[in-house]
């Protein structure tokens, strides 16, 4: 009976390795598309009904202005990624061509911090244009 319990806990465990792929795949996808993204680092753990996902993004760019818009491209690609799921997170930090950290103006977008993709989903300043 032991023996059944832990099969079936191992197997549930090497289920959540696969999922976790696919959703670091999704983000790396949809935001790797965005004109202006140099690289994406993406990491998901979805254990156990919960989970959590952090995301940075490297931009090709020094300047801020600049930054700011491939930021709100980033967040239009995830609100279309239809694999993203809504409770989860967004990308948590955004950094320039020199390696330092910028604020792509989430509280000028609406969002009191880094939304969830269902937040940005449902915000008008995100949506796609056209």
């Amino acid at each position: 009976m032991l023996v059944v319990v832990l099969v079936g806990v191992v197997g549930a465990l090497s289920g959540c390795g696969a999922a976790a792929r696919d959703c670091e795949e999704a983000y790396v996808g949809s935001i790797s598309s965005v004109e202006g993204v140099a690289s994406v680092e993406a990491e998901c753990s979805l254990q156990f009904g919960g989970g959590w996902q952090r995301v940075d993004v490297f931009l090709e760019t020094n300047d801020v202005t600049e930054a700011r818009a491939v930021g709100q491209q980033v967040l239009q690609a995830i609100a279309t990624e239809p694999t993203l799921e809504d409770q989860w997170s967004t990308p948590r930090a955004y950094y320039l061509q020199d390696g330092s950290g910028v604020s792509i103006g989430l509280r000028e977008l609406g969002f009191n911090g880094v939304p969830n993709v269902g937040e940005v989903r449902e915000n008008d300043s995100t949506k796609p244009l056209g």
